[in-house]
């Protein structure tokens, strides 16, 4: 049997990307922006790992506890006697803890800001970092500036349990690895990220990793990777093989803090934040090889960021803190269901309607697609077939190639013609016994087609032959001796354009290296 000839398909230009991406379009559901003022820079934020999940802001002399619900103050922890640093919760949620300038640590329950559980304390020097461990709700970890990080059992909080030095500068950060409780990582102003372990009776570390940088935060993302930050970047290494992976150096100025989430309502199953002190937040997807996939832009420099938890089930919010004093609360509203609404009782409805509207109505949907199958045997009309669709159908090569310069024809479909008859091995035969008339519209178009490089390919196949066939009839005519001169020197300014891109290209390249 016979089949029905292909049409011939236009030439589309490739498809742009699509403008934003699925993580795009997530993060910048985080709307809805609360500017907090606070008396002095928002130096640590921690959110509760427990069930309504409110955030602690530290700044000054207090600490306050913000509802994730109304975003307002709920708790304020103010029975301090200097700058308190690093307020976080337990991983029950129940207890809070935070470190001062006078090196005194303070144990409270998390809403109950009257009475203080349990001081420590640490060191004469400032306490900078607290914090409690993420599976043994009685050890809490502390490191102050006399260089030495400490661990103490709250149960028996008279001296510390263990005391882990080598540090040759002051110690900013610490983070205990998941799946290994042993294990305690701390970032020092040394450049050096050094991994101890809890169960050997030395304080000396296992081994360290060179940061090359002062470190101000350590944040482990699986049992075998942790990531650091440090000046204008941020690296990612394997414990396993103590090497890095990666290095992002997406900042003009040092990173200050990180926090990791996983498993959450998004587009990406994981997102490593960032934050910079030359304003900006920024996100990275750790599957992706750690791009940066969204960010934001702050009036000022961000000390301290953070983003609820993977169990969040109310509103989500990213929490930054600025060194200006502002607090910036950007939050994502949870999505109301449609199953919910239809579910709810009709007295809570307030746009439902009356039943005797309900029976009046009934029936005005159906369609009667459920007692009938209507085929529809009509051939469908198909597009009308253009002039040089035709004229090649029926093999009349030099009326496809007139047709291509009529005047209105869009650009697409003159590259379609010339396309097809170079495909059809055709374009000899379409430029016989052609004379300066016939010539003019085909070197106009390839005048101003030899600047796209989607048909300059096409544009030099032609004049080739152009210039094979009519040499002698390109001399004696003013007008096409005319258009190749000028068809000559728009090459030539291409052919510098493209010179000077690569040698762009090789200077940022340098730059980048």
């Amino acid at each position: 049997m016979s089949t029905a000839r292909p049409r011939i398909i236009t030439s589309k230009a490739p498809l742009l990307p699509q403008q934003t991406t699925p993580e795009q379009r997530y993060w910048r559901q985080y709307t809805s922006a609360q500017l907090v003022k606070e008396h002095n820079s928002v130096t640590h934020i921690s959110f509760n790992p427990q069930h309504p999940h409110d955030f602690a802001v530290t700044s000054s002399t207090r600490v306050q506890i913000f509802s994730s619900r109304t975003r307002q103050v709920i708790k304020t922890f103010s029975r301090f006697k200097d700058v308190v640093y690093s307020a976080s919760f337990r991983s029950d949620g129940k207890l809070l803890c935070a470190g001062d300038a006078t090196g005194l640590v303070s144990v409270y329950d998390s809403y109950n800001p009257r009475t203080i559980l349990l001081s420590i304390n640490a060191s004469t020097h400032p306490t900078h970092v607290t914090k409690f461990h993420t599976q043994d709700n009685k050890i809490l970890a502390t490191a102050s500036d006399d260089r030495v990080t400490r661990l103490w059992d709250i149960s028996n909080a008279y001296e510390p349990q263990l005391e882990l030095t080598g540090a040759t500068d002051y110690v900013r950060t610490l983070s205990f690895i998941p799946a290994a409780p042993h294990l305690v990582a701390t970032g020092s102003y040394d450049g050096l990220i050094r991994l101890y372990d809890t169960r050997s009776s030395g304080s000396t570390p296992i081994y360290s990793l060179n940061h090359d940088q002062p470190v101000e935060n350590v944040i482990a993302v699986s049992p075998t990777q942790i990531v650091s930050c440090g000046g204008n970047n941020f690296k990612v290494w394997d414990l396993t093989s103590n090497k890095k992976l990666y290095e992002r150096g997406n900042f003009n100025k040092a990173v200050t803090c990180l926090d990791y989430v996983e498993n959450f309502d998004s587009p990406m199953q994981s997102a490593l934040i960032a934050s910079s002190l030359d304003g900006h937040v920024k996100v990275f997807d750790p599957l992706d090889n750690f791009q940066v996939k969204f960010g934001w832009k702050f009036s000022g420099p961000v000390l301290s960021c953070a983003v609820s938890p993977s169990t969040a089930q109310g509103n989500r919010h990213l929490v930054a803190g600025l060194s200006s004093g502002l607090l910036a609360i950007r939050t994502k509203k949870k999505e109301k269901r449609s199953s919910d609404k239809e579910n709810a009782p009709a007295s809570f409805n307030k746009n439902a309607k009356s039943n005797n509207f309900q029976r009046m109505m009934r029936g005005s949907e159906y369609q009667g697609d459920q007692e009938h199958i209507i085929h529809n045997d009509k051939v469908r009309s198909q597009r009308r077939m253009r002039a040089f669709e035709r004229n090649i159908n029926q093999f009349k090569w030099s009326e496809a190639l007139d047709n291509a310069f009529v005047p209105g024809m869009a650009k697409e479909l003159t590259l379609t013609v010339l396309q097809e008859l170079r495909k059809r091995g055709k374009v000899r035969v379409a430029l016989y016994a052609r004379d300066e008339s016939t010539l003019e519209p085909l070197l106009n178009w390839c005048l101003k087609g030899i600047e796209d490089v989607r048909s300059a390919s096409i544009v030099a196949d032609w004049v080739a032959v152009v210039l094979e066939l009519y040499g002698n009839t390109l001399e004696s005519s003013p007008v096409l001796q005319e258009l190749m001169i000028d068809l000559k020197t728009k090459v030539r300014h291409e052919i510098h354009k493209s010179k000077e891109a690569q040698r762009i290209e090789g200077m940022l390249q340098l730059l980048t290296s």
